[in-house]
């Protein structure tokens, strides 16, 4: 599980020398300091010891403010506790930083904790080090005169990490002049924040708060997945359990541009599960899903619907964030920003705004060169520009797209979509089970990745596995059916019902796909083949109008060539020469 997280991180200073001195009074001193002083303290503010080796110490808070509170207590009391310690003084070095940790077992992992560590070691022996993130979110909250001592370049950690430092007694200095937006680390933008408030039991059989409680943690673990999404960890969510609370304060102590909150009735067999996202800033509704199930196991319920509310809001949080971009020049934009804008252009699907998109990745790559999901992206946008670009181009666009994320796993394997970009690209390139592989890894790492399911259920389609194709693509419509893929989903779906002979079917996915805002020439072909199918007719012959419409230049020549990448077909020889004679039979010129 992935979640947001304070890391603490404590070293004794000069440990090994001490213990080459006095070995018996140094381990004793330290545990002493351990039971009367940190482990108290950090259970006085909420903390969780994760792990304890030899002089380290390692802990993990729900609330910033908890971490620096504490943390600033232990180094204030530290004098007086050696005071009391006899001879043997010992002093303490801390480190804090806020970001995403890898949950396993009780263990925590990844950059956010080697970012902590890294704090640690450069902090003044008596005093605290904190990331850019940890000062932010305690400025307006705590009394800490930190110093801003610049950007400092750590080791094991992608890019320079702006720093704060404090000691007890120390006021702050003036803090140089902030950096241009655009020059700033990508972990100091404020990307997109969500916090699941827990949902509320309005049924009569008190056995259901345990359900409640449960769905809300799944809910949180699931949209925890969202790399690009930072989600509150359950522990500051559930402070407000049972109470009445306003959306506007508790964003505000949570610092979260976004809330979910809901409300669980049971009936007998039968379950209703409410959810709402709400903004943070005013409180406004954005979106709002009723949700009504049979309760068979009540596990698989709570997996099924935490996925879809996941499914369902991410790409809405998308919409909200890129619709906010409009009109904003790129020159006052962070590389998250531009990244956001890149995204918007991407969803257009048409040639000019793929171009803009491509020069918006490009950018945000430039400033920011470890932003692994811009790299995904880009690969992404060259697979759109091959099927929208010229024929000629296709296999330089698919060589670019497999370089582009292979680059972006390096950065980070964990990203779902950078082997969305790299599975998709290599199914084109003429390695579609590689390509599967890579696919059903961007599930592993995010079940409710609506366009991995849809990408996957193309790829199968291409091994000509098309029941199993539309599964995955119904996935895709059941976790996102507002999806700025949509129109693809739908055309994709055509396709699928086309391969396997069930024509009518066809025929209404590619109708439905042409309702689509976004929609491009390829669902007016699915349905003239669909149509053409069963022999010419003023119903096929509509559809070649219709097709002629949106491509005038369209024959049967430039409709097969539609499927290559190169000398690569995407779909089976024999599907292409099916599906190209359907078309002529509905009236489609050679």
């Amino acid at each position: 599980m992935r979640r947001l997280a304070a890391i603490l991180d404590a070293d004794v200073v000069g440990y090994s020398r001490l213990m080459g001195l006095d070995e018996a009074g140094t381990f004793s001193a330290l545990k002493a300091c351990r039971s009367t002083l940190i482990l108290p303290t950090i259970a006085a503010h909420s903390g969780r010891i994760v792990k304890q080796t030899g002089d380290g110490l390692l802990a993990e808070f729900a609330s910033v403010v908890d971490a620096v509170g504490c943390a600033m207590t232990i180094q204030q009391m530290m004098p007086q506790h050696n005071e009391k310690g006899g001879t043997q003084r010992l002093e303490l070095r801390i480190g804090i930083h806020l970001g995403d940790v890898i949950v396993e077992d009780d263990d925590i992992h990844g950059d956010g904790v080697t970012v902590a560590a890294r704090l640690q070691e450069i902090a003044p022996p008596g005093g605290i080090c904190v990331s850019q993130q940890v000062h932010d979110h305690v400025a307006s909250k705590l009394d800490f005169p930190a110093t801003d001592i610049g950007k400092r370049t750590l080791s094991d950690v992608h890019r320079p990490i702006r720093i704060w430092r404090w000691q007890p007694g120390e006021a702050s200095e003036p803090a140089p002049a902030a950096p241009p937006p655009d020059q700033r680390p990508l972990q100091e933008r404020q990307r997109p924040s969500i916090a699941v408030l827990p949902f509320v039991n309005l049924s009569s059989v008190g056995e259901q708060e345990h359900f409640s409680d449960g769905f809300t943690e799944e809910l949180i673990a699931t949209l925890a997945r969202c790399r690009w999404l930072r989600v509150v960890a359950r522990n500051s969510s559930f402070s407000y359990k049972g109470k009445s609370v306003d959306v506007r304060k508790v964003a505000e102590d949570l610092g979260v541009k976004y809330v979910i909150e809901g409300s669980i009735r049971r009936s007998g067999s039968r379950i209703r599960i409410t959810a709402q996202l709400l903004s943070g800033e005013s409180g406004m509704l954005l979106w709002a899903e009723r949700y009504d199930r049979t309760l068979d196991d009540i596990f698989v319920l709570q997996d099924e619907i935490a996925g879809q509310i996941t499914g369902t809001v991410e790409p809405e949080l998308g919409m909200i964030e890129f619709a906010a971009l409009r009109g904003h020049p790129t020159a006052d934009m962070d590389a998250w920003n531009i990244y956001l804008k890149g995204l918007w252009h991407l969803y257009k699907f048409n040639l000019d705004d793929l171009k803009t998109a491509k020069q918006l990745f490009e950018r945000a790559i430039a400033l920011e060169p470890a932003f692994a999901q811009a790299h995904a992206r880009l690969a992404y946008v060259h697979i759109q520009l091959g099927w929208y670009g010229p024929l000629e181009e296709r296999a330089e666009r698919i060589g670019d797209a497999i370089r582009l994320a292979e680059r972006a796993i390096a950065l980070d394997s964990r990203e779902p979509a950078a082997h969305l970009a790299l599975g998709r690209a290599l199914a084109l390139g003429g390695q579609p089970e590689r390509g599967i592989d890579h696919l059903r890894n961007a599930l592993r790492l995010d079940a409710s990745f609506a366009q991995g399911h849809f990408a996957l259920g193309q790829a199968l389609c291409y091994v000509e596995r098309p029941e199993e194709g539309i599964a995955a693509i119904n996935e895709a419509f059941r976790l996102s059916p507002r999806d700025p893929h949509l129109w693809t989903f739908h055309n994709m779906l055509a396709i699928a019902h086309y391969q396997s002979g069930r024509l009518a079917e066809s025929a209404a996915a590619a109708r439905a796909s042409l309702r689509q805002e976004n929609v491009t020439f390829w669902p007016a072909m699915v349905l003239a083949a669909a149509l053409g199918a069963g022999g010419p007719s003023a119903e096929a012959r509509d559809a070649i109008a219709a097709l002629l419409c949106r491509r005038p230049d369209m024959t049967a020549d430039k409709a097969r060539a539609e499927f290559y990448f190169g000398r690569l077909p995407a779909m089976p020889e024999h599907f292409i020469d099916r599906f190209v004679n359907d078309l002529r039979r509905a009236g489609l010129p050679d």
